[in-house]
């Protein structure tokens, strides 16, 4: 991993290092929830994406979508975040053809899982982190039609901007809500008590291992989520996140000796140690209220090939007792789908190849029976299937010549002498006379 990569999983932490970061408002680019389209279903590679006549702000389509093919709105902006498929997959057996309509759909609460966007999220970040810190300068895009649910915990931030207006401080952004309360193209919100929710420019206490991106954490809501399916076996769920993932994470509560900025520079030396550059990972402070532990999550940057859980395991030998306090958890996801089981498969394999490698091996020595065709071996010239006669022409017999023996008698395993009939002839023994003379 980058140094750049590590600067903005600690950019939350440090009372010193913290800088301001952006975090916009993203409903116009929710294309991969299921609750943009009409059927409140994700559309597959069999089907037509079809979008409205005209969409207000952008819509991001994450890369590796498969779809069917795109009916493109007249008006409107589509964001492309990396390479896209068209056309039907064969591995799509779930996916029926048909059309798949698209939901300008703009309005979201303010702590709905996926509707920010910002620099520092990568794909270790909990949903919990994926919403505007006390730090952070929060973006609502010029000319987008907005109506967002604004919190009903107080939550911190450095400065909003809608549009060309910018607001520092919350008595700002209270008159601009009341003064757009009927606007059609941007609406806030409140909840029932009246409150904004939202205070802005106001410092935020820290504990002394550094600053979490809030101090009252919302809850997020997971409802319109959509989540795929893990490439491992037996994925798990860090603290904060609304799906399953591939990879592992590790939980402790800090002692007094703990710091932030040392423990993120053991997780990237670990990792560049390791050779490892293809992982994302993130440090922060679980959700938890009162309890708030330290927990760090480690992913594979594209397909999981099982280099997070070898990193968590590395730095979990590493850590031992040092900066822990109590117990310390670590969990890592199974090995990926595609090696799964795979030695078992091998051994399977193996096995029956032995078995029908001995089978054939007995069934030719034993179990072959003789095969006779008389009616082809009478126009056939002699010795075409003799390979299937267990008897040849080789046959030795020991036998007498001027014997006789029945058909009856004779058996299969008489055998004739070669050297009966060789030419040395017969030895005659007889009796000399001065023998029959005594």
């Amino acid at each position: 991993m980058s140094p750049i990569v590590a600067l903005h999983c600690l950019v939350i932490f440090g009372t010193s290092l913290i800088s301001a970061t952006t975090v916009t408002w993203l409903p116009n680019s929710s294309f991969k929830l299921p609750d943009s389209f009409k059927d409140r279903k994700l559309p597959c590679s069999k089907q037509t994406v079809v979008f409205p006549q005209t969409i207000v702000g952008s819509v991001e389509i994450a890369s590796e979508t498969k779809v069917g093919g795109f009916i493109l709105p007249e008006d409107g902006e589509l964001i492309l975040e990396g390479l896209l498929s068209f056309g039907a997959d064969p591995a799509d057996t779930n996916c029926t053809e048909g059309n798949a309509y698209y939901i300008d759909k703009t309005g979201s609460s303010w702590n709905q899982a996926d509707v920010w966007s910002s620099p520092k999220f990568n794909k270790a970040t909990p949903d919990s982190d994926r919403i505007p810190c006390f730090n952070d300068i929060v973006v609502f895009p010029k000319d987008t039609k907005t109506t967002v649910t604004l919190p009903s915990l107080t939550q911190y931030v450095k400065e909003i901007r809608i549009g060309n207006d910018s607001f520092t401080n919350t008595a700002e952004f209270r008159d601009h809500i009341t003064l757009h309360m009927r606007d059609d193209t941007q609406q806030f919100v409140v909840n029932d008590y009246s409150v904004i929710g939202v205070t802005i420019g106001h410092p935020m206490r820290c504990s002394q291992f550094g600053c979490a991106c809030q101090n009252i954490p919302l809850e997020i809501d997971c409802s319109a989520k959509f989540c795929p399916k893990p490439e491992c076996v037996e994925p798990i769920k860090p603290l904060g996140f609304c799906c399953d993932i591939c990879g592992g994470y590790l939980l402790f509560d800090a002692d007094e000796g703990f710091d932030m900025k040392t423990f993120g520079e053991l997780v990237e030396g670990i990792a560049g140690e390791s050779g490892k550059n293809d992982i994302e990972y993130y440090i922060g402070f679980t959700p938890e209220i009162p309890f708030r532990r330290i927990q760090l999550v480690v992913v594979d940057k594209g397909e999981y090939e099982g280099s997070s859980a070898e990193i968590i395991n590395s730095i979990s030998y590493a850590l031992h007792d040092h900066w822990v306090k109590g117990h310390k958890v670590a969990q890592i996801s199974g090995s990926p789908l595609y090696k799964a089981g795979l030695g078992g498969k091998i051994f399977v394999s193996m096995f029956f190849a032995v078995i029908l490698t001995l089978g054939a091996l007995y069934v030719y020595y034993y179990k072959i029976p003789e095969l006779r065709i008389p009616i082809v071996s009478r126009h056939m010239p002699a010795g075409i299937f003799s390979r299937f006669d267990r008897r040849s022409d080789s046959v030795v017999s020991l036998t007498r010549r001027d014997s006789v023996i029945s058909a009856a008698s004779r058996s299969n395993t008489a055998f004739r002498n070669p050297l009966y009939n060789s030419k040395r002839g017969r030895v005659q023994v007889t009796e000399s006379a001065s023998v029959a003379e005594e």
